[in-house]
């Protein structure tokens, strides 16, 4: 016993571990069964009451593919060729748009690179890329590299917008990639309106700016739901409130450029006849350049202050009325709120203030002229993701289409730092000298398909068109802001080539089917094992239990995707599992015909068909690895159950089983191999 110690020790930690990753999808079906049960106001309720549990279960488990929950596969191809044509100096060209032409065919059934097909079509009419593109004195190596920066950041800026706009429709776990040089494949789980995603899939993306509702128009928004949310109190809607209070203490500073700048530049300004941008999100430091410009700073922070006064206001209440009076401040988190100069909202309370303000009673009392919106960007801290929430005015006061060109870059003259510059054309910089000119001081929203990527503060007028942004923590925010800048109207467009619906009653059968086939299947091998192999095939029975458990543990601490390959994946690996007892009892029948006592020969048999065991499993380990790497989507899980259930394997039958029959022999029970 004492020598089995530790093997018994690791199987029950393993255990312990596997049901703790496996609890979470427990969970989730039991709430998940509770909620298909309610109807109305009771969902909500329900939904509001259970937010957090339901999000960590559907956060830990097992989750299931478009093949078993249902929805939709869409292949999206991205218009290189059109892309080609645009940027060319001779876009009317007709051998120009006859190659172009020829290239589009060849392209629909080539997944080779889109750039070097066209420079063989190119080549076939002893053409150059340097004959459409580029400026005369570069050569042909720098022309091709900006034209293939040029297609690799169509595609980059085609993937965040679909991926915005299906995190916006609400889709559980999408899964969005690249695959090869100009495709890209969208599956969506759960999904049941085709048209509506190719709606939302095939639209030109929506880059607007808006400005900001601040200070007492704000203040008196929010105080209006806040106590429109309080009068229903005795709704299920509302549940027990606890009041907190939000400030800001972020100040404004001040600026010696032609710039915008969003909250929180710290590094001290240098003249320079640019547009600059700060971010919101970094603190605003209290350091003054110029005793002239306190002015301006005083009055942006008053602007801040007075929001925030009106706020607290409705903290005022008596001890006995404060329970209910705040619903809606109660799901802002004050110390983020307060450290950042934004509301700030968890990822649970984001859900719960979308139910509020979908209420017809809240609907009534928020302006026709605003609107709400997150933030992209989130704020990991507490153990929660949070996000920003940004009071819009409706109307954009710009549209993206103005935009004609933005590059992420290092600004080497003054900070040293991540920038971004944006570039106008003739409308949109006279209407952004206006824009900026009548609003100095005041916040513009970069906003993508009602997404807020930045929201700057409009220090002075902008007469030039041209911008730099400025605040990015680091190259990759800066790239994607640049990216959303440049998505106005993207110049790729996308079609969708290939799409799949899968009705949810056929994931239901899907699922149904595997669970039948793995039941079955565990039923008919423990049945021959137990014929067989009589008490020894009980034990091995017992351990592909145990195998089961930790497959599908292990798959839940990965956070796999269940597939109906995966489904076949499992069921291959009771076979294996199987055969590896197998290779160890034939072992010891053997030593036991040879006149060895039990003891001996069990421990020669494990010996023995060691070997045999591991090659065999290390042949199955390179075929999966090599099915994950290149594989993709069904292929990849059924790879990832087929090496889950190898590790599991190895474990089960040479380590459990062992352990068990030397406690039995200690015991002195008597064992029998058939």
């Amino acid at each position: 016993m004492k020598k089995n110690l530790t093997r018994i020790i690791l199987t029950l930690v393993f255990i312990a571990v596997s049901i703790v990753y496996l609890w979470p999808t427990y969970t989730d079906y039991t709430l998940s069964k509770e909620l298909n049960q309610l109807t109305g106001k009771d969902s909500l309720e329900f939904l509001n009451n259970n937010a957090e549990k339901i999000r960590d279960a559907r956060d830990g488990r097992i989750k299931l593919g478009l093949d078993l929950k249902g929805g939709m596969y869409v292949v999206l191809d991205v218009d290189v060729v059109k892309l080609l044509e645009d940027v060319s100096r001779k876009k009317d060209d007709p051998v120009l748009l006859k190659t172009l032409e020829e290239l589009k065919v060849v392209s629909e059934t080539s997944d080779e690179n889109i750039l070097k097909l066209f420079k063989g079509k190119l080549a076939e009419k002893n053409l150059t890329l340097k004959n459409f593109y580029g400026e005369l004195t570069e050569d042909e190596s720098a022309i091709e590299k900006k034209l293939q920066d040029a297609i690799d950041n169509a595609i980059d800026r085609a993937i965040g917008v679909v991926r915005n706009r299906v995190d916006r429709y609400g889709v559980a776990e999408p899964q969005i990639q690249k695959i090869g040089s100009k495709r890209i494949i969208v599956e969506l789980p759960g999904v049941s309106n085709p048209e509506d995603v190719r709606k939302l899939l095939k639209g030109t993306a929506l880059l607007t700016f808006h400005l900001l509702k601040e200070g007492d128009q704000a203040g008196k928004i929010l105080n209006d739901i806040n106590k429109t949310l309080a009068l229903m109190k005795d709704s299920n809607l509302i549940g027990d409130v606890i009041p907190k209070t939000i400030t800001d203490t972020s100040k404004s500073k001040d600026i010696k450029k032609d710039s915008l700048k969003t909250a929180g530049q710290k590094d001290a300004e240098k003249k320079k006849d640019t547009t600059k941008v700060k971010k919101e999100d970094k603190k605003d430091t209290k350091k003054e350049t110029k005793k002239d410009t306190t002015k301006t700073k005083k009055d942006t922070t008053k602007i801040k202050k007075d929001s925030i006064t009106n706020l607290s206001d409705t903290n005022q209440d008596s001890d006995t009325n404060k329970l209910a009076s705040n619903p809606l401040y109660e799901l802002f988190d004050p110390e983020l709120s307060q450290r950042y100069g934004e509301p700030m909202v968890s990822e649970i309370n984001k859900g719960k203030i979308e139910r509020y303000l979908n209420m017809e009673e809240v609907k009534a009392v928020i302006p026709s002229d605003v609107m709400f919106a997150w933030s992209y960007r989130t704020v990991e801290e507490k153990g929660n993701k949070f996000y920003f929430m940004y009071i819009l005015k409706k109307d954009p006061e710009l549209t993206g289409n103005v935009v004609t060109d933005a590059k992420y870059t290092m600004d080497q003259q003054s900070s040293g730092k991540p920038v971004v510059t944006m570039e106008m054309n003739s409308e949109g910089t006279a209407d952004w000298a206006r824009i900026t000119g009548a609003n100095i001081n005041k916040r513009c929203a970069i906003v993508l398909d009602g997404v807020v990527y930045s929201a700057p503060v409009i220090r002075t007028k902008i007469t030039g068109g041209n911008s730099m942004i400025e605040g990015m923590a680091n190259l990759e925010e800066a790239k994607l802001l640049a990216i959303v800048l440049q998505s106005g109207a993207l110049p790729a467009p996308l079609k969708i080539i290939e799409e799949r619906s899968i009705g949810p009653s056929l994931g239901e059968d899907s699922i149904r089917a595997g669970i039948m086939s793995s039941v079955m299947a565990l039923l008919l091998v423990a049945m021959f094992m137990v014929v067989y192999y009589q008490f020894g095939g009980s034990i091995a029975d017992l351990a592909l239990v145990v195998n089961v458990l930790f497959v599908m543990g292990i798959l839940a601490s990965f956070k796999a995707t269940l597939t109906v390959p995966g489904i076949a994946g499992l069921i291959l690996t009771l076979g294996m599992a199987v055969d590896t007892n197998v290779l160890i009892f034939e072992r010891i029948r053997e030593e036991l015909k040879t006149g060895k006592p039990l003891k001996t020969a069990l421990d020669i048999g494990y010996k023995k068909a060691f070997s045999a065991i591991i090659d065999s499993h290390i042949t199955s380990v390179i075929t999966g690895i090599i099915l994950y790497i290149y594989g993709s989507g069904p292929i990849k899980g059924f790879a990832v159950t087929l090496l889950a259930g190898i590790v599991s394997n190895l474990f089960t039958a040479i380590v459990i089983t062992h352990f068990i029959f030397d406690i039995l022999l200690e015991k002195g029970k008597k064992l029998s191999f058939g």
